[in-house]
């Protein structure tokens, strides 16, 4: 791993501690002579003049992109990596995340580790979500949690046809279909009641919402498998929405294609936290407070 030499910065706005800590950390790049751009909307909330770029864009000129605030915020950016993966730093302002696991009293002891190329990181896997309509791409994009497919709010039940690896595996009647990451799995797929996945597992999970039958269960799969959705009739408002962030709509007998993307991301890892003490927390698991030994 190289030394960053150019740092991104995106703030979480309406969050005065994130806009403190993010003018200490322009202080501290400037002082080390480092390259700093900021997000183009976060360079509205801080009035120094610093270079600035769209996040799609910033993800691909930046080593090194710190992240203040929570995980909306990481993966509004991280979603946009291309290769070599910048690497990505969240600090949350919030409860703790499964991303941003950096506390923002420990930033600048783990953010001087990345610097000099020595911060434990996490490779993590994307989808690359493509919507076909009449065997032409007319949206394409990257997912770090999700794609789901899901019913307008006013909209009864939806039927999907799923292919898998070019074999009809299932057609569902239900409120809309979730493909995860392993990463997504504990996002809406959780709620869902789908399983929670190991982020270093490179699969993908196929999570109905709502399913209209006792029989169906989540299904994991390799993620360089291909799955397509297809919407066999007109049956209302369908969307296809991206990581909660990005949404299109789907007309009758569009399909989606999900694969692994080409791209990943590499997120910088709290050196105080595992992985399950992260799930520990979020997920309120109740442990004794005695270490025991399980034979």
């Amino acid at each position: 791993m190289n030394k960053p030499k150019t740092i991104g910065l995106i703030i979480k706005p309406k969050v005065p501690a994130a806009e403190e800590l993010a003018k200490k950390i322009i202080t501290y790049v400037k002082e080390n002579k480092l390259s700093l751009i900021l997000e183009e909307k976060s360079s509205k909330l801080i009035s120094i003049d610093v270079d600035s770029l769209p996040a799609d864009k910033l993800a691909t000129k930046a080593d090194l992109i710190v992240s203040l605030g929570g995980d909306g915020t990481l993966i509004s950016i991280a979603r946009h990596s291309t290769n070599p993966p910048p690497l990505m730093l969240g600090v949350n302002f919030g409860t703790l995340g499964f991303l941003t696991e950096i506390a923002p009293l420990e930033f600048f002891d783990v953010f001087k580790e990345a610097l000099n190329a020595n911060a434990k990181t996490g490779r993590r896997r994307m989808l690359s979500v493509t919507l076909k309509r009449d065997k032409k791409i007319v949206y394409q994009t990257q997912a770090i949690n999700d794609a789901v497919i899901q019913k307008s709010a006013d909209n009864k039940l939806i039927e999907l046809d799923v292919e898998v690896g070019g074999e009809d595996v299932f057609r569902i009647k239900s409120d809309g279909v979730i493909v995860s990451t392993p990463v997504g799995s504990t996002a809406y797929c959780l709620s869902a009641g789908g399983a929670i996945v190991h982020p270093s597992l490179s699969v993908m999970e196929i999570t109905s919402i709502c399913t209209h039958s006792l029989t169906f269960r989540p299904l994991v799969l390799p993620m360089d498998y291909m799955v397509k959705i297809r919407v066999p009739n007109h049956q209302g408002d369908i969307l296809l929405m991206v990581d909660g962030q990005e949404s299109i709509e789907i007309e009758p007998n569009d399909y989606v294609e999900i694969t692994e993307s080409s791209n990943s991301v590499e997120f910088v890892r709290s050196p105080k936290r595992t992985y399950f003490e992260v799930l520990r927390t979020k997920l309120n698991w109740n442990i004794n407070n005695h270490n025991s030994n399980v034979s």
